[in-house]
């Protein structure tokens, strides 16, 4: 049991000493007249709360659920092996892990999820955190508002970006109760891989979080670069649901008393073809990422960032042609040089893949890490190659490193030593950092563990590279971005 705030958490005693509290409310709930409200804190005593079962995710089409049936049978795995939560509107709840018996105050992570900001939940099974905390982490991983509960934008709406809303209320329940869970407040990281990682990225810039957050990781979101949405078209996709509910003549207000179901359904109509991103608001966002970084105002942050190898692989349509990925995005005149820099040698399936992992991710990656470096901070660079047996046909995929830095290997997942090898390694690299600031245990020598140095983003472009092995060297995609940014590419949307 750990009291806070008066009130008493009743959680799991897991192995090794590590206790889960699980489904601990942060916000009040946002449904009926709070419904794309600001989030109202939890504080002070809830009495007793049982925290030992995970509560529903926050309401969602099944996006999140289809994406792993998805990845499953392309690889021949049975998708039933992977089952999807309840959903709610009831949703704003966080899940701690943590060593009772480790003497010293924690680091704390806090995992953002991922799924285009429409799917996914603070529970799938990657994200639980028991292997972290028996390595002496307090890893917290939350919830937010999704699709149009979350991201809908309105001129009408007494706040905008609900869902970046709700992860500041998080972790500002996390600055003030984690120390009871045996966490360190002054080491706080957010981590988040794909929307998850975006979120995590414009959470460093929110007023609300400055001088709140020892660093960031981020997985797999370059596209983080170009993701905020100007407000006209925010505004417009609002007016469009009213419109499609109310009229042309609706109140937005009157939303309030439409189903979460129909909703739902309005979502999947009219927002077919929509990334639900943040848009300019002066709580959360004041600047977008893209002009913060032109105008040189990126923070001195410390970061760990990178992608992986074949993030585009698994999405790419059976009828597309290389064609598609040039056309308005390159000249013409520059198509021939940038086969060639893709290889020569690759299929043609092999040059698409990499060269929309390439704008889509690794490239905008690489210069945040850019950013982060010239702004006086840090950013430790990785590539993430390793293709397990069996899973050629989506390669080092969008999500493929998750496993092996939670240490939460599904069964279904073919792994061998190579891998265990892997995590181990990663999960090192982790930890340091959490505990650090930095991935190594000195930048002179990794005496310690006897780990190779991660070198840290500079004019060298170095990198670490997780394939069969680990190792430190030239990030295998800088040539090309810096070709592809000299050709100014249109960054693409994820």
């Amino acid at each position: 049991m750990v009291e806070a705030e008066g009130t008493r958490y009743v959680g799991l005693e897991q192995a090794s000493g590590v206790q889960a509290f699980l489904g601990i409310p942060f916000a009040e709930p946002p449904v009926n007249d709070l419904r794309w409200e600001r989030p109202v804190p939890i504080k002070g005593s809830l009495g007793e709360v049982n925290a030992t079962q995970f509560m529903p995710a926050c309401m969602q089409t099944g996006s999140g659920l289809a994406w792993y049936h998805g990845m499953m049978s392309r690889v021949g795995v049975d998708p039933s092996l992977m089952e999807g939560p309840e959903y709610s509107e009831d949703c704003l709840y966080l899940n701690v892990w943590t060593d009772s018996d480790y003497p010293e105050p924690k680091p704390v992570l806090v995992f953002i999820h991922g799924g285009s900001n429409t799917g996914g939940w603070s529970y799938e099974p990657n994200y639980h955190g028991r292997a972290l905390a028996e390595r002496g982490v307090v890893v917290v991983t939350v919830a937010y508002r999704l699709g149009v509960f979350g991201w809908l934008s309105h001129p009408d709406m007494a706040i905008q970006n609900a869902g970046l809303h709700d992860l500041i209320v998080a972790l500002e329940w996390v600055k003030r109760n984690i120390e009871a869970f045996g966490g360190d407040s002054d080491r706080i990281v957010v981590s988040g891989e794909s929307a998850g990682a975006d979120n995590a990225l414009h959470l460093a810039l929110a007023p609300a979080m400055a001088g709140k957050l020892a660093g960031v990781i981020h997985q797999s979101a370059g596209w983080s670069v170009t993701s905020t949405l100007k407000p006209e078209g925010g505004f417009a996709l609002g007016e469009a649901l009213v419109a499609h509910h109310l009229g042309a003549d609706g109140n937005f207000a009157d939303l309030k008393q439409i189903s979460a179901a129909q909703l739902l359904e309005s979502q999947l109509e009219l927002f077919s073809d929509h990334y639900f991103s943040p848009i300019p608001d002066p709580e959360t966002l004041p600047v977008s990422l893209q002009e913060t970084m032109a105008g040189d105002l990126f923070p001195a942050l410390t970061l760990i960032l990178g992608s992986n190898r074949n993030e585009s692989l698994m999405y790419i349509p059976e009828d597309a042609v290389l064609t598609n990925y040039l056309e308005g995005y390159f000249p013409p005149e520059t198509w021939d040089d940038i086969k060639v820099m893709l290889g020569a040698d690759l299929s043609e399936l092999a040059q698409m893949d990499r060269l929309r992992s390439g704008v889509q991710y690794t490239c905008p990656s690489l210069a945040l890490a850019q950013a982060a470096q010239d702004a006086g901070g840090a950013a430790y660079v990785y590539r993430f190659d390793r293709v397990r047996e069996d899973f050629d046909a989506i390669g080092a995929y969008h999500g493929a490193e998750l496993p092996y830095v939670f240490d939460t290997h599904d069964a279904w997942i073919p792994t061998d030593v190579v891998d265990y090898q892997i995590t181990n390694a990663l999960v090192d690299y982790w930890v340091t950092f959490l505990t650090n600031g930095s991935p190594n245990e000195s930048e002179s020598g990794d005496t310690e563990t006897g780990r190779m140095i991660w070198p840290a983003w500079t004019q060298k472009q170095q990198a670490l590279i997780v394939s069969d092995e680990v190792s430190a060297q030239t990030h295998p995609d800088a040539a090309l971005c810096d070709f592809l940014n000299a050709t100014q590419v249109a960054s693409a949307r994820h």
